[in-house]
């Protein structure tokens, strides 16, 4: 028995799977009580610093410098962020503090980087079945409305075939009226859309935005597939005709000349990455926090130099409000 390719195949299409779903990576291996929890621990490191400190000097050396709790907050905080400082400990027990506040440094930064490499090294479980596509809960199921791939779908005796017309008509607001509206919901959302694959190639390469061409992908239905047969005797004469024939069309590459002609190729695209990575969306806060940060900083800035000057710049005001007034008067 011999077989020939006669029908289009269907095929699922969906979006690529993210590569990682971790916003504000830096942050993913802290919860808001380990965060509490390490804040609190660098303000207690910063008390006994400023203790030990001051109590040192009047026990050993008068001629030590005495750490204030601002110098304090900031030493034990760049203990924690592993960086260094000015301050020498004064005496054993300063040192004894700082090396217990580095071993904890050391022992949550590895905690941190462990947790960060197992985020990023993580192949993401790939959507690649029927019923991967039918187990997960986030995909919405769609087909053309009252369209050929609906028929089919509603007369296969496909067990998971049926259950995703059932899974797409309960849910009629997910269906589509054309290809190219399916594929374009797919390729912005978790959106599995049932299409034939003349069609939906075709409609894939006249599609304008190239971006959404190549976030699709197509997740072939075995299934789908038929075959026509031609049975012949056992010892029928045209056997051996026919599969040279055959051989010889495949070795020629007609038939892949041929299939090419019937089907159009999937867009060509970058290949997506297979593991998880890291974006600028990852540290957006760290961002924000940064500029935030300049911002008062400058703001203080600013605040502290009028401090410090405000006996100038209250002149400096007397002297324009006084120039102001006469400017007006002479314009009376």
């Amino acid at each position: 028995m011999y077989s020939l390719m006669c029908r289009c195949p269907c095929n699922i299409y969906i979006r690529h799977q993210e590569t990682s779903t971790v916003r504000d990576i830096f942050l993913a291996p802290f919860s808001g009580r380990l965060v509490a929890c390490v804040i609190a621990i660098s303000v207690i490191a910063s008390l006994a610093f400023v203790v030990i400190s001051r109590l040192t000097p009047c026990l050993a050396d008068q001629r030590s410098r005495s750490m204030g709790y601002t110098e304090g907050l900031i030493w034990s905080t760049g203990i924690l962020c592993q960086q260094g400082g000015t301050w020498t400990p004064p005496g054993s027990a300063a040192s004894v503090l700082l090396i217990v506040c580095l071993f904890f440094a050391v022992v949550t930064y590895n905690s941190y980087a462990a947790f960060i490499t197992s985020v990023l090294s993580v192949r993401v479980a790939s959507v690649d079945t029927v019923a991967a596509v039918l187990h997960s809960p986030n995909f919405k199921i769609s087909y053309i409305r009252n369209g050929a791939d609906q028929m089919y779908l509603m007369s296969t005796k496909d067990a998971q075939l049926n259950a995703f017309y059932i899974r797409g008509y309960s849910d009629a607001e997910n269906l589509v009226s054309s290809a190219e509206e399916g594929l374009m919901r797919a390729a912005r959302q978790d959106y599995a859309f049932f299409a034939g694959q003349r069609a939906a190639r075709s409609t894939l390469r006249s599609m304008s935005q190239a971006r959404g061409r190549c976030e699709v992908r197509e997740l072939p239905v075995q299934s789908t597939r038929a075959h026509v047969a031609f049975p012949l005797p056992k010892r029928s004469p045209y056997a051996r005709p026919i599969l040279v024939s055959l051989l010889q069309l495949r070795s020629g590459g007609a038939l892949a000349r041929l299939e090419a002609a019937l089907v159009p190729a999937m867009p060509q695209c970058a290949p997506s990455a297979g593991f998880a990575s890291a974006r600028a969306a990852d540290v957006r806060s760290a961002l924000i926090l940064l500029l935030i940060g300049l911002i008062a900083a400058l703001l203080l800035g600013i605040g502290e130099y009028s401090w410090k000057n405000r006996k100038g710049q209250r002149k400096f005001l007397v002297h324009c409000y006084r120039r102001l007034a006469n400017l007006i008067h002479l314009l009376d």
